[in-house]
């Protein structure tokens, strides 16, 4: 093995060692010639001892059969660089690095991609071969989290009696999942889908404590409503449900619809009395949900959290103290105050605030749910939390446009217009009603910005408008615009004439988040504008 005769200049090796990535230069022998200093902290040896060595006799000897594998897969990657003389990129693999004795030794699980480059004289032959490397340690592991908690939705899932269902109000529309059929023994085509099928599963013994109960939680305007009563299954028999709803309002807290999930209780309403005595049990339970939760006694002292918490938080197992140390500071206060007002009221609450996340050090908004727990006096015995992830739902509509859409919801899809609704500065669709398919196609419409759902739209006034409104915050307005219109989305479409309309969409600070785009049909207006047209120029033609 020697050392390659071609050396950087003083200027470009400065300038190699400074770049914030992962780089090895090497000889055709995979000498290194130069290494960045992150990659030469990396491997704890500084650029000076790096340079000369061998690339293998460079990372530190361990009998970790994982890094002998990685070992084996560069060796390969190297080889097909140098003898096809094209770049070659191994597959990810996992390389654990040593920590230094002061950090306690051993190694750290890392996983890792890698590209190694031929860079090729005038001539063709090889002078170096570029090693570029990168972390992705975070992204495997949270591929692992994301695995682990699906695993544990699952196995939820099968493990609990439960059936979901939603409820359309304003339409009188009910909607059941496919568990229907295996927890209560209907088909869904055996119910009628209006609120009259759940009235007649009731109980009705239990019928008018129920209706009581949503009719006080709606009128206090209540996001979520939980009740227990008897159902009636398809074999006439009943069983003890613990049901509980999540509704949405609109701008005059009326209740515009309500989803949720009805969990069979009858094998825990038979073995209550033990269940009771099984706290173990109930910790099981905690820890196949696919969420973070934990238990606190009456006065609100937490007495467990489950493994997702100390996962994400990186809080030591079993710490129940100094919970708010990992929520960001500006939430902190929001958190404590509705928490001890949830103590003090002995009510279900709920709160937004933002958790960190040991692993990246950033922030993730969580929604916490408290349910109080009661004993058969009804004596407030436990509260149970739950914290479920929901920042990428923040990120992806924003917290006012989603209050906006589900009160405009309900209008929206019976409005005669058709409708889009883009946000931002580079107009990202978040709404489009059901006429917007028939004039421009079946386009995943939702999430994409304007410039790319209408590519065949840049030469024209669009873009500009769509600025326009934007940026001014004034009302623009196209008239008789025609388009093609597959009104019978048959695939045959026909020539129609649309007003336009650009409002702007503003924020509670007056600031334009959006810009709403309808379009009203007016092909019959311009049809009988030109035979109005047509029949007074031959009118002025006799006359003359």
């Amino acid at each position: 093995m020697h050392i390659a005769e071609n050396k950087l200049s003083p200027d470009l090796t400065l300038v190699f060692r400074a770049l914030p990535g992962l780089y090895l230069l090497l000889s055709p022998d995979y000498i290194i010639l130069d290494i960045t200093k992150k990659y030469a902290s990396l491997i704890n040896l500084s650029v000076e001892e790096a340079i000369g060595k061998y690339i293998f006799d460079a990372y530190p000897a361990d009998d970790n059969d994982l890094n002998n594998t990685t070992r084996q897969e560069l060796r390969v990657s190297l080889r097909h660089a140098k003898e096809h003389k094209e770049p070659h990129t191994m597959p990810s693999a996992r390389f654990d690095v040593p920590v230094p004795a002061a950090a306690g030794g051993g190694f750290e699980e890392k996983y890792w991609t890698t590209t190694n480059t031929p860079i090729l004289d005038y001539s063709g032959e090889l002078l170096y071969i570029l090693h570029e490397t990168e972390d992705i340690t975070e992204k495997v592991q949270q591929e692992q989290i994301h695995k682990k908690n699906e695993e544990r939705l699952n196995m939820l899932d099968n493990a609990l009696p439960t059936v979901s269902w939603e409820y359309d109000i304003v339409n009188d529309q009910l909607s059941w999942d496919k568990n229907l059929f295996h927890v209560f023994g209907y088909a869904p085509e055996e119910l009628e889908l209006t609120g009259v099928s759940w009235d007649k599963l009731v109980h009705p013994d239990d019928f008018k404590a129920v209706q009581q109960s949503i009719t006080q939680a709606t009128k206090q305007g209540q996001k979520i409503w939980t009740g227990e009563y008897r159902l009636k299954k398809a074999d006439g028999t009943y069983v003890h449900v613990l049901d509980q709803g999540y509704y949405v309002y609109d701008s005059n807290n009326k209740p515009l619809r309500t989803f949720g999930t009805i969990i069979d209780l009858s094998l825990s309403k038979r073995t209550e009395e033990s269940l009771k005595e099984s706290d173990t049990r109930f910790r099981q339970l905690l820890e196949n949900l696919p969420h973070m939760a934990g238990l606190a006694d009456p006065k609100g002292k937490v007495l467990y959290f489950n493994d997702n918490w100390y996962s994400y938080t990186g809080m030591p197992k079993g710490q129940t103290d100094g919970w708010t140390s990992v929520i960001h500071p500006e939430d902190t206060a929001e958190v404590l105050t509705a928490w001890h007002k949830a103590i003090s009221s002995g009510n279900m609450f709920e709160v937004e605030y933002r958790i960190r996340d040991y692993i990246t050090g950033n922030y993730r908004y969580f929604l916490k749910r408290g349910m109080p727990m009661h004993d058969s006096n009804g004596n407030l015995t436990l509260w149970v939390t739950t914290c479920t992830d929901i920042d990428d739902q923040r990120q992806n509509f924003g917290s006012s446009l989603r209050l906006k859409e589900q009160q405009l919801e309900s209008m929206l899809q019976f409005s005669p217009a058709h409708l889009c609704l883009l946000e931002g500065p580079k107009h990202v669709c978040r709404y489009v009603s059901p006429g917007v398919y028939r004039m421009y196609g079946a386009r995943p419409y939702i999430g994409k910005p304007a410039h790319e759902l209408w590519p065949e739209l840049e030469q024209t006034k669009f873009l500009d408008l769509l600025n326009l409104t934007y940026t001014q915050g004034e009302v623009t307005h196209l008239d008789a615009q025609k388009l093609l219109y597959d009104r019978y989305q048959d695939g045959k479409p026909e020539e129609a004439y649309f007003n336009l309309k650009y409002q702007p969409i503003f924020d509670q600070y007056s600031q334009v988040e959006g810009v709403l785009i309808s379009a009203v049909e007016v092909t019959e207006l311009i049809q009988e504008k030109r035979k109005a047209k047509k029949l007074a120029a031959a009118l002025n033609q006799k006359i003359s």
